[in-house]
């Protein structure tokens, strides 16, 4: 039993070793993926802050315009289209 324990013992910690460093290393790069997907997240909602400024900005400037300003005029006279009749007999659905 005692001449099986040494090996065993080397094994495992021979084996402990290297499951230490493959931890460390996706540790290491886990993180460093993690700071690189932050920056993009932080130059994302700065871009979009930028858009909304852009966008209340000419909200602001399209709500002061006066449309008689631009040639808009108020209508003359207004017509309606009347309904058609017996329309919805020569309508069918797709497939029938």
């Amino acid at each position: 039993m005692t001449d099986k324990l040494i090996p065993a013992l080397s094994i495992s910690c021979g084996a402990f070793a290297t499951l230490y460093v493959v931890l460390m290393v996706s540790t290491i790069f886990f993180a460093s993926l993690q700071t690189e997907e932050m920056s993009y997240v932080r130059g994302s909602e700065s871009k979009i802050g930028t858009l909304e400024a852009n966008y209340y900005t000419a909200i602001n400037k399209a709500s002061n315009l006066s449309p008689t300003t631009l040639g808009f005029v108020a209508p003359i006279e207004v017509k309606y289209v009347a309904t058609a009749q017996n329309v919805s007999s020569e309508l069918t659905f797709a497939g029938n």
